[in-house]
């Protein structure tokens, strides 16, 4: 009976190590879905200035984003966007933010992504969005006018980087609590959390930034659970709103369109006066 034990411990622990090593291994392929395909002529057509702006980070990756150009621009809305595809993706709705909104733009493809070189991780996302951050002060945009967006993945980037550097706002759409949470949600049944390095923990960053933040999210998100963005706003320091919508698949809080734009809008208003905050 001992060496039965001692034999199903064995083979209890070789299970343990063989799960934890395709953990560590794979992991990266359960977070990141980049591509380099794209229409990267679309800025041509647009109705005002989009920039092509190439720079790098810190550790020397080569990065690329467009800037679009508001008339008389209050904020420059700086956009990380999620786990999948790249900033052409996300060209018609950069377009309705200068329209609906009157505020620049800059969107940026994380490391690995379009036209960025490396390979994606989560200290390097993280480098990348310190380096859209520096791009923006260098070209004479104060800290003060800087509005940081992220959506699901990038709201995981926008915290780390608002909890950071200074900013006027924060805006989280469809954001995770931490990928050891959302490990729970692609994986049910099996510990993925315990061997994760990754973790983009935005829960734990949100409580410590002091500025203004809007965090918007559907019911009826079939990815990222609704009640992830409910702990982040009860975790959250104030000043904080909420925009909550029904309905609505992951990708498409934006099928409530005019509300959307209308949250986003009264957010930034409520910023106008603020003063930056202090760290």
């Amino acid at each position: 009976m001992k060496r039965r034990a001692i034999v199903l411990a064995i083979g209890l622990a070789s299970v343990v190590v063989a799960f934890a090593a395709f953990v560590r291994i794979f992991e990266g392929s359960f977070l990141y879905f980049p591509s380099r395909d794209g229409d990267w002529g679309r800025p041509r057509s647009a109705p005002f200035l989009i920039e092509d702006v190439p720079f790098r980070a810190e550790d020397g990756v080569e990065l690329h984003g467009w800037f679009a150009h508001a008339r008389s621009a209050r904020w420059t809305l700086l956009w990380f966007h999620g786990n999948a595809g790249n900033i052409t993706n996300r060209y018609d709705t950069m377009v309705e933010f200068v329209e609906r909104l009157g505020v620049n733009v800059f969107l940026i493809d994380y490391r690995g992504y379009g036209r960025s070189q490396g390979s994606p991780s989560e200290e390097g996302l993280y480098r990348d969005a310190t380096a859209a951050y520096r791009t923006l002060v260098a070209r004479g945009i104060p800290p003060n006018r800087i509005v940081v967006f992220g959506k699901s993945l990038g709201g995981a980037v926008a915290a780390d980087l608002a909890d950071r550097e200074p900013v006027a706002g924060l805006i989280l759409q469809s954001t995770f609590t931490s990928t050891p949470e959302m490990s729970k949600q692609v994986l049910p049944g099996l510990p993925a959390r315990w061997f994760m390095r990754t973790r983009f923990d935005t829960r734990s960053k949100i409580a410590r930034i002091r500025a203004p933040k809007l965090i918007v999210h559907s019911r009826g998100d079939e990815v990222v659970p609704f009640s992830m963005s409910e702990e982040l706003f009860r975790s959250a320091a104030e000043p904080k709103r909420q925009a909550w919508f029904e309905g609505a698949e992951h990708g498409a809080v934006t099928l409530h369109r005019n509300a959307w734009y209308a949250s986003i809008r009264g957010f930034l208003d409520s910023l106008a006066d603020a003063p930056l905050p202090v760290r």
